[in-house]
């Protein structure tokens, strides 16, 4: 009888099991075969999918190819070309280099490798599905490799369904895609859908591909980055403020032509960006970091998304640097010395969304880049151990950052929200207030303060409206109508305007082409990416066209995980949102009745789409009764 309980685990399921890390999904595996080709040496790369990935993946380059033996050894675990020896470990170039990625897809998918050198009369290609030897036969083919991906997971059902929609895988593979494109704007990239070309892009200066890849609207609003050290060179493109957005598309990170993800170098961005955009925006950056190979591991993360560097504290301060001189050198901000600040209040809160697309609130140290989730992390930090925090006074302001700004609010609960309300003037609940006032009556009179909020007098005291949120409460309830088809809300435009859509956007408006067309807009598509704007919805401010559609495009496309709500109310309350007259806005008398009398038609007055609260009423007894408190 054999007692023992260990065995070794067969070829096949222990490539399962390593497919598992390297292959997540269709855009896994684009992302490896393009990283070989790019390491190929190849200048010309074409993409074609079909089925989002699911069904077939086919990458073709021009790069070097491969001999008979080596093709029998691609798919084989722990092949490669990159690495030889151990020291090869510690100064990786090249994107692939672990020999794993064929190994893994070829045990959970049927691939076809063709491939052929410059100086090799004819080519050959290699046949393999799962748990199967491969063969390998002559082909004719011309110079470079082609490797065909069909039925990714179809023997594998447990993984299959945890897939995504098509329309969400296809937007992680053409985010993989524009970021390849960016990073090596030596190379051509010809990708399709099915038979769509989703771009084109040939060679050209980074400016040039930029602006091919993530739209026209960039066109004068970049500003170029390049700063130089002793061990490093920061160089790329930011935004405008202007261009910063409400979520954290456009925003790359190319290390050494590799792109990454980093929460701290992310926040270096932010931090430059502080006082020049909304509190809740972010800007849009395309930073490529050039260092020594040895300075950086970039073996720390399965799928190479993440890297470790030697000193983030000097990374994270060179980003931060880099990003403020060029603010200063396009006059967006004047140079001013912040380090007191710092050294009072070293801590900042930030909200950043994690892989799952979930929003984490946190605690980022001004001086390192730490990024620090609880008081565990704050323990173990270089700043806690430095006995900075042994003053009670700043100890106190820590426990503060942790206690009360890391209370959750939700922002739907119209009571929680008038918290600091009720402490002053005591409870009400804002859903009994009644208006019973007509605000057509002569004698009525406005004030705005500081463009923000409108007073207005009541019978029994007076009403406070915040005007950003009032208008998108009568936006979107507008839109919604008209999406239901209520009532007509759209008005041609005497010039049409061309639109050149992202890879990214194409998709998108074609799922919601008959809401968007029922919200108000009428486009026809003419080629490739471009569509012509015929008609807008009424309250699109002239020039403002394009801008409204790729907003509305750019907010479902971050929350496509989102259940609660239906396509409707998301593309409803986002052109709320983005067509609603914002703080700052200068509005007369005449504006200010017309917003009040439309709010008090709406179906549900006091709160906007988002959940904030948009009317406050201060009655005399509130008031009387605070000015007694004194006596």
């Amino acid at each position: 009888m054999n007692n023992n309980i260990i065995n070794i685990l067969p070829d096949y399921i222990a490539n399962q099991i390593a497919a598992g890390e390297v292959v997540q999904r269709p855009e896994s595996v684009i992302k490896e075969l393009v990283e070989n080709s790019i390491d190929a040496g190849a200048d010309s790369i074409a993409v074609v999918v079909r089925g989002a990935g699911k069904q077939l993946m086919h990458v073709v380059d021009n790069g070097c190819g491969m001999s008979k033996e080596d093709l029998a050894l691609a798919p084989k675990r722990h092949a490669t070309s990159k690495i030889k020896t151990q020291a090869d470990l510690e100064r990786i170039m090249t994107f692939g280099f672990r020999g794993e990625a064929l190994a893994s897809i070829s045990s959970v998918a049927n691939i076809e490798i063709r491939t052929k050198r410059e100086f090799d009369e004819i080519g050959w290609r290699l046949l393999s599905s799962p748990n199967s030897e491969p063969s390998i036969e002559p082909f004719s083919m011309d110079n470079g490799t082609q490797i065909l991906v069909k039925n990714l997971f179809y023997d594998v059902p447990a993984r299959k369904k945890f897939l995504k929609s098509d329309l969400t895988e296809f937007r992680y593979i053409s985010d993989t895609m524009m970021r390849f494109a960016i990073s090596n704007p030596d190379i051509r990239f010809t990708f399709y859908d099915e038979d769509t070309k989703i771009f084109d892009v040939q060679p050209s200066h980074i400016e040039k591909r930029i602006i091919d890849i993530l739209g026209s609207s960039l066109d004068n609003g970049l500003m170029k980055v390049d700063y130089n050290s002793d061990i490093l060179r920061i160089w790329g493109y930011i935004g405008q403020p202007h261009l910063a957005k409400q979520n954290s598309m456009h925003q790359y990170f190319f290390l050494n032509k590799r792109n990454i993800q980093s929460k701290s170098l992310s926040h270096a961005v932010f931090s430059a960006f502080e006082h020049l955009i909304e509190k809740n925006y972010k800007p849009l950056f395309i930073l490529f970091i050039e260092i020594d190979y040895e300075l950086v591991d970039v073996n720390v993360h399965p799928q190479k998304h993440e890297v470790k560097f030697e000193d983030e504290r000097l990374i994270y301060n060179a980003i931060r640097k880099a990003v403020s001189n060029t603010l200063q050198q396009y006059n967006m901000t004047p140079s001013i010395d912040v380090v007191e600040r710092e050294l009072y209040n070293p801590f900042e809160q930030v909200s950043i969304k994690n892989d799952n697309g979930i929003e984490e609130k946190m605690l980022v140290n001004r001086f390192t880049g730490e990024i620090l989730s609880n008081r565990n992390d704050f323990k173990s930090s270089q700043f806690a151990s430095s006995g900075f925090f042994d003053n009670n006074q700043h100890n106190e302001r820590f426990n503060n950052l942790f206690d009360n700004k890391f209370t959750e609010t939700q922002n739907s609960n119209v009571d929680k929200i008038l918290t600091g309300f009720d402490a002053i003037f005591g409870s009400q609940d804002v859903k009994n207030i009644h208006f019973d006032n007509d605000f057509d009556k002569p004698e009525n009179m406005y004030w705005q303060m500081h463009n923000k909020y409108i007073f207005t007098q009541t019978e029994n005291g007076i009403l406070v409206i915040d005007q950003h949120n009032a208008h998108e409460r009568v936006l979107y309830e507008k839109a919604i109508k008209a999406m239901n088809k209520e009532f007509a809300y759209s008005q041609e435009l005497l010039f049409p305007v061309i639109v050149k859509l992202s890879p990214s956007h194409l998709p998108i408006l074609k799922e919601l082409e008959n809401d968007i067309k029922g919200l108000g807009f009428n486009f026809t598509y003419t080629n490739e990416n471009n569509i012509e704007i015929i008609a807008v919805p009424g309250d699109i401010p002239n020039g403002h066209e394009e801008l409204s559609l790729i907003e509305i495009l750019d907010d479902y496309s971050q929350n496509l995980e989102i259940k609660a709500t239906n396509n409707r109310d998301r593309i409803a309350a986002s052109y709320a949102c983005k067509s609603a007259i914002k703080t700052g806005k200068k509005l007369n008398q005449s504006e200010m009745k017309n917003l009040a009398n439309s709010l008090f038609k709406c179906t549900v007055p006091y709160v906007c789409p988002h959940g904030r609260p948009v009317i406050l009423e201060f009655s005399m007894f509130d008031l009387d009764k605070q000015f007694k408190r004194i006596l």
